[in-house]
């Protein structure tokens, strides 16, 4: 093994070497072929595609403080070392380099592998407003010949490493390493991977006679250069890059190409072309960097605290930043749903969401609230379908999931599925509540019995469940309009509903209502007794029978049927009211004055 000053010393005097190399083949011929020395089968003709427009690639640089020590006025000098590299991609790629800003980096030690430092980078600046991230570490002690010792990149990402050169290597040599290194490792972040046998500039080893890309190598930088930026950031944008991509891996066979390198390329093109998300790097989603890790933990926390619209306005920038995070646009869609339902805005973004992460429920289920917010039953119940679909799907998830969505059907007013999701999450306190609420609305409207709460869901004779909401909807309409007298239009819905669920109780209950409003007392004592024929628990045509009795004196008739709704749903107060009237000179009055006070702590009017 070499010691340490040994290796220090040869290190001149190896680019010395290298720099007669590199002499000479300026001194070669000008018809001399590029890729002389290169085996034929990496040098094969490859069909020219268009011209590619002309690009202005933005760089972005950190030096460290080693570096800095190193390099006087080094700004200056890694802009000329841009500009020589612009001049030798410029013809055949159309790119030009341009320096958008030279920061100092505040860090020390690049000894060893340049992989951590490039996780450094990478943490310290994610680049998505540049093309290129470039990190500037201090000159090795010894010159090695191995690419990965004088630079490191990120493939198919925008970070990349690259080592000083000791002062003391003459002029000459020094440039043609710089653009070479730099070349070879910005090719990486392109796809570019290295060409074994060859002496261009992926070559695993650096020479001072590398000089150009290999004609496929070209095709493949032609590749990346169409499709980027767009290809970071958008989901059909990256399957167009990945599928121009394997087209040109699959012309490079043969031993120049072959190995792990080509292998990982095309299996990122086949994970790139399944996914519904921006991959990063190494295959995977692209994550967050670890500022942004912690500013979207504060995020969380605002919201917990009840700060919602600070919340909002925190993760604003990294909702921009990264559009195919799920977390972090899964939050952005919560935020808005809770602070503006109302604005197309909220609706778009959490649209957008959902076709960039189909299965995700708790997207779905916060469009499907929008949808409610304005109206939208169908739509509504659409994305609540969608949502039970993922609930499904997956067999690790928080039971308080199927209670969200159980307390959205039924807001929907689908109560079959509200039941059979608030089944699948028993014993909760939100289930619990579902299950109650939706027995009490089947009363109401005159649905088929339901499941009871630690029963399986079994599937009730009737009203299709996919039809459930419209009938409860129709007759909350129905009552309405009677409610305010308008006994024609009533009329005419009635009829419509009829006609949609002709076997339904629900339209008897209604016809009830509409008969007593218009004081017809046979008829409507009919319609309700045959809505207690089908059920005998229907609240409301308990209520209106007693009604209908009382207007008639026939107070135990009357007593009854007042006495089934209080013991049914206590919250009736108009039905304490009526018997109040009925009890009124008994002594009944005085017990159903000591049960209301007990229920309500205020005394029976």
């Amino acid at each position: 093994m070499t010691s340490g000053p040994e290796r220090t010393q040869r290190w001149p005097a190896r680019l010395a070497l290298l720099a007669v190399g590199l002499l000479s083949l300026h001194c070669a011929s000008a018809d001399r072929p590029r890729t002389a020395g290169v085996p034929a089968r990496a040098t094969e003709a490859v069909a020219p595609s268009a011209a590619l427009p002309s690009r202005t690639l933005r760089v972005r640089v950190y030096a460290d403080e080693e570096y800095r020590a190193q390099v006087l006025h080094w700004e200056r000098g890694f802009e000329a070392w841009l500009q020589r590299a612009s001049a030798a991609v410029r013809e055949p790629l159309s790119v030009t380099f341009t320096l958008e800003s030279a920061r100092a980096w505040e860090r020390r030690g690049s000894e060893g592998s340049l992989e951590p430092v490039l996780d450094a980078l990478e943490a310290l600046d994610a680049g998505e407003d540049v093309d290129l991230v470039v990190g500037l570490v201090s000159a090795p002690p010894a010159f090695s010949e191995s690419q990965h010792e004088l630079g490191f990149a990120r493939v198919l990402g925008r970070h990349c490493v690259l080592r000083g050169i000791n002062g003391a290597v003459p002029v000459q040599a020094r440039r043609h390493l710089e653009v070479s290194t730099l070349l070879h490792e910005w090719a990486h972040t392109l796809g570019a991977f290295h060409v074994r046998d060859a002496r261009g500039w992926m070559a695993p080893k650096y020479d001072a006679a590398q000089t150009g890309f290999a004609p496929r190598t070209l095709a493949l930088l032609e590749v990346g250069l169409r499709h980027l930026p767009r290809a970071r950031v958008e989901v059909e944008a990256q399957r167009a890059w990945a599928r121009a991509l394997r087209t040109v891996l699959e012309g490079m066979v043969g031993p120049a190409w072959e190995g792990p390198e080509r292998d990982f390329l095309l299996a990122w093109t086949e994970r790139a072309r399944a996914t519904h998300v921006v991959l990063g790097p190494e295959g995977t989603p692209k994550g967050l960097t670890p500022p942004e890790r912690q500013r979207l933990a504060e995020v969380i926390a605002l919201e917990k605290a009840g700060q919602a619209q600070v919340a909002a306005e925190a993760l604003e920038p990294l909702a921009a930043r990264h559009p195919y995070d799920e977390r972090v646009q899964l939050l952005a869609c919560y935020l808005a749903v809770h602070l503006t339902p109302a604005l197309a805005a909220t609706r778009e973004r959490c649209e957008q969401a959902v076709a960039r992460f189909p299965g995700e429920p708790s997207l779905r289920m916060n469009v499907a609230l929008l949808h409610l917010h304005a109206g939208r039953f169908d739509a509504a119940q659409e994305s609540l379908l969608a949502a039970r679909r993922n609930l499904s799907a997956q067999s690790d998830l928080e039971p308080s999931l199927w209670a969200d969505l159980a307390g959205l059907f039924l807001r929907a007013h689908c109560v079959t599925w509200a039941e059979e999701a608030a089944a699948r999450a028993p014993g909760l306190a939100a289930s619990e509540a579902v299950l109650e609420q939706a027995a009490r609305l089947r009363r109401q409207v005159v649905l088929p019995a339901g499941i009871e709460p630690s029963t399986a869901p079994p599937r009730p004779a009737g009203v299709e469940p996919s039809r459930e909401g419209p009938l409860v909807r129709a007759v909350f309409d129905i009552e309405a309009l009677l409610h305010a007298g308008s006994s024609g239009p009533a009329r005419d819905r009635i009829t419509a509903l009829a006609q949609a669920y002709p076997e339904s109780p629900s339209v008897a209950l209604v016809q009830c209502e509409l008969h007593l409003l218009q004081g017809r007392l046979g008829p409507a004592r009919s319609a309700c007794e045959r809505v207690l024929a089908s059920r005998e628990d229907a609240v409301q045509a308990h209520l209106l029978l007693g009604v209908l009795a009382t207007n008639t004196r026939a107070h135990t008739r009357a007593r009854a049927h007042l006495e089934r709704v209080i013991a049914l749903e206590p919250s009736r107060t108009e039905a304490w009211h009526l018997l109040a009237r009925e009890y009124r000179g008994t002594r009944h009055l005085r017990v159903l004055q000591a049960r209301y006070r007990e229920r309500f702590s205020r005394d029976l009017p």
